[in-house]
């Protein structure tokens, strides 16, 4: 029996040593497999959180196209942010984005930009917004990008009908039109404050560089308003018409009438007051944008006009010019038998103040057939009254320290032909100084104003320049083409102009552009992924 047991633990032996063997295997194997599926488990965490930082990615490349659209309404953006990146997100997907704006005009000719200054009128832009992130050791990259078409948000500028240095007054069926098919006009006042009232029409845009703008009693402007300080509209317009017919600018605070319209934007720098439904806005309303948020102008100055006949080319313009204008009086009473006792008659009279009636010249004044230069400056005024007619033959300029007009007077066409005429009251310095100075005297000479009542001014297709340093002032029932440039600008009662441009030789007139675009309206031609740049 012994013998017998001693068989068995022989045999069991070996068998013991390969089950052990095997479970090692087994063991071995498990620790394989469990390996394989933490690794598998890694690597599609991995796998998932690359996938949600790339999901995240294209999101917030999306975002920084669309935070470059809303910087585009205020400014020219070159980048976005305006240095470095923006961080968007948090870990494990958070991303870092950047982007770029590339601007081009309507040509679509590239323009540079350079710490938000752009080169040249922008048109178009192409933003391409790169957004980045770094999961397990690896970065991947998503682009979006974007073209749209730019339309600036600022008063566009033609140089003014009419400018006034210090102030206006507008009232009692004052109308403001333009005579060119298309083009709008505008009124630019330099310093002081606007009141609008009593069913007065400007057909263009009105600018308030550093003044109140009130408006009331049927004013209305139908292109751009832009107001530095406080604008306030007091009342609704009759019929249905907008208080302005495009955009309303107010670099301060506004008081708009409830229920008075606005046919495109209304943009306030500061707060917006009304009452009942408030104001009734065609485009949108942005209120709080700071000075930013719109167009910037800066006061300009009203340019000085000096006495240079030279700069009158194809003028006649030499010798002396008071003698000239003088003789040319004197010529024409003789032509309609003038009494030989006026003074617009006798060789020796001054010709300071001319009537038309047959107690002056008994007759118009036929202008000379060549282009010509006259100067008043002797008079203390020159005066013009009682149905006096200057018809033209050809362009005239009359320089006067002071001038008035009423009775009738009128500039008219002799031959049917367009024909220019201005009256100017210069700056007195005979060096230009660069400043237009009112009531200054040099060399006998005082800058005065400029004064018209009763009667028609200049009739069609006659067009007239108006320009003084002191007081430009317009009233019953009067209508020209031109334009007007003063210190204070006074029309009233029935007054109509109609903008034809036509300047001074020898002057440059400042542009009504704004210093500073307050952005663009954006309009998206396309917005999409695309390959990173």
């Amino acid at each position: 029996m012994l013998t017998r047991l001693r068989h068995r633990i022989g045999t069991q032996e070996p068998e013991e040593g390969s089950a052990l063997v095997a479970a090692v295997g087994v063991a071995l194997v498990g620790v394989v497999l469990a390996a394989v599926v933490v690794a598998n488990a890694v690597a599609v965490t991995n796998d998932s959180g690359q996938d949600r930082a790339r999901t995240s990615e294209v999101h917030s490349a999306e975002g920084g196209v669309d935070a470059v659209y809303a910087e585009l309404e205020e400014g020219t953006p070159c980048t976005w942010p305006a240095a470095g990146t923006h961080a968007s997100g948090s870990a494990p997907s958070a991303t870092a984005v950047r982007a770029t704006v590339q601007y081009f005009d309507k040509n679509g000719v590239a323009l540079t930009c350079t710490n938000g200054a752009v080169a040249g009128d922008a048109a178009q832009a192409v933003i391409t917004s790169t957004s980045s992130a770094t999961t397990a050791g690896r970065t991947t990259e998503r682009t979006v990008q974007s073209k749209v078409n730019l339309t600036p948000t600022s008063v566009p500028g033609r140089g003014a009908a009419i400018f006034a240095a210090n102030q206006i007054m507008t009232t009692n069926g004052f109308t403001l039109e333009t005579s060119l098919p298309d083009t709008a006009v505008d009124i630019w006042v330099d310093t002081g404050n606007v009141n609008c009232n009593s069913n007065v029409k400007i057909d263009g845009n009105l600018i308030v560089v550093n003044g109140t703008t009130d408006i009331s009693g049927g004013c209305r402007i139908t292109q751009n308003l832009w107001s530095k300080k406080k604008l306030t509209v007091h009342t609704v317009q009759s019929a249905g018409l907008t208080t302005v017919g495009q955009d309303t600018f107010a670099a301060a605070d506004a008081t708009l009438a409830g229920g008075s319209k606005y046919g495109r934007d209304l943009v306030v720098a500061g707060a917006l007051t009304s009452w009942g439904a408030g104001p009734s806005v065609a485009g949108s309303t942005r209120t709080g944008v700071g000075a930013g948020g719109v167009p910037q102008y800066v006061k300009v100055g009203l340019p000085e006009v000096n006495y240079r006949p030279a700069d009158w080319t194809g003028f006649a313009n030499t010798g002396n010019r008071a003698q000239a204008y003088k003789d040319w009086v004197t010529q024409n009473a003789v032509a309609n038998n003038a009494p030989t006792w006026s003074e617009a008659y006798k060789p020796a009279g001054n010709k300071c103040t001319l009537a038309g009636e047959s107690y002056g010249l008994n007759g118009p004044l036929l202008g000379p057939t060549v282009p010509t230069v006259f100067d008043t400056r002797f008079c203390t005024q020159t005066m013009f009254q009682g149905n006096l007619n200057i018809k033209l033959r050809a362009d005239m300029v009359i320089f006067a320290n002071d001038f008035y007009a009423t009775g009738n007077f009128q500039i008219t066409s002799a031959d049917g032909a367009q024909h220019q005429a201005w009256i100017i009251v210069p700056d007195p310095d005979t060096t230009p100084n660069g400043i237009a100075e009112c009531g200054k005297t040099v060399s006998g000479n005082t800058s005065k104003n400029i004064k018209f009542d009763s009667g028609s001014l200049a009739v069609a297709p006659i067009t007239f320049f108006g320009y003084t340093p002191c007081t430009l002032e317009t009233n019953n029932t009067m209508t020209f083409y031109g334009q007007l440039y003063g210190g204070n600008v006074v029309l009233r009662n029935s007054m109509t102009m109609r903008y034809v441009p036509i300047g001074i030789p020898g002057v440059e007139f400042p542009s009504t552009n704004p210093t500073a675009s307050s952005g663009f309206r954006v309009d998206v031609v396309y917005k999409r992924e695309v390959a990173s740049p």
